[in-house]
């Protein structure tokens, strides 16, 4: 979890569509991170989600609303100053190393939607002109299929990374 989330090529691919208005205006952003780790999820996953929603927002004042569970999980709804709806779930699954088991974001514009796997080069658009899926990220070396467990690795890191592996079953 060193690299910020809010560098990965679909986080900023996203964020063109919304400043672009290929979903119309910004209505709502809805965030849900879970993670390997120790401790309480808004203080260890709490800086990444407010930078993720920051960046999509844009400056504002926002009134949150909050619910923590007893293990440390947290949830917040609110509302930014001009109109945009936010939300985020944010939870920590005990051990370690410390990483990502899931970051998405969705973007809802008033004419359409934007949800980013933040693991995975892809995002699927969703706009009046219909849905498609766009790839992102780096080209990446193509994984030789002979032993199943490099592959599965080498899938997994590209996963991790962003940038795009391709093998042959």
């Amino acid at each position: 979890m060193t690299v910020p989330l809010t560098t990965q090529p679909g986080f900023t691919r996203a964020l063109a569509a919304v400043r672009g208005a290929e979903i119309g205006l910004l209505r709502a952003v809805a965030l849900d991170l879970v993670a390997v780790g120790e401790g309480d999820a808004l203080r260890e996953l709490g800086p990444e989600a407010i930078e993720l929603i920051r960046s999509a927002t844009g400056p504002v004042s926002v009134e949150l609303q909050a619910h923590a569970t007893a293990d440390g999980a947290t949830t917040f709804l609110g509302r930014a100053s001009h109109g945009i709806a936010v939300s985020a779930h944010l939870s920590l699954v005990a051990g370690e190393p410390r990483e990502y088991l899931r970051a998405t974001i969705r973007l809802v514009g008033t004419h359409g939607s934007v949800l980013v796997d933040l693991l995975r080069p892809l995002l699927d658009v969703r706009t009046a002109a219909g849905a498609r899926q766009v790839r992102f990220g780096p080209p990446g070396t193509q994984i030789p299929a002979a032993d199943a467990a490099d592959t599965l690795s080498a899938i997994a890191e590209s996963a991790r990374s962003g940038r795009a592996k391709s093998t042959t079953w």
